[in-house]
């Protein structure tokens, strides 16, 4: 597992109400669902990467997300653009 900073406390309960409502969610939306979440953390992610300019890691991130959201719409049933 990789070190990272812990976050912090407040943060800790927001991810866990978030989990906790995508728990909530019917179960044949909850993968899509997770996916595109994911997809939007991991775009805000490299929008702070690109802060300091590590051009290699924000594209990994980009295409990580876009394969996400792919992957979401496709597990909806949604014809992809």
């Amino acid at each position: 597992m990789l070190e990272t900073e812990r976050p912090s406390p407040g943060l800790s309960v927001y991810v866990q109400n978030l989990l906790q409502e995508l728990d909530d969610l019917p179960q044949e939306g909850r993968t899509s669902a997770v996916l595109a979440v994911t997809a939007r953390f991991l775009e805000y992610a490299a929008y702070e990467v690109a802060q300091s300019d590590e051009a290699r890691q924000v594209a990994r991130l980009i295409v990580l997300a876009a394969d996400m959201e792919r992957t979401a719409l496709q597990l909806k049933g949604k014809p992809l653009s």
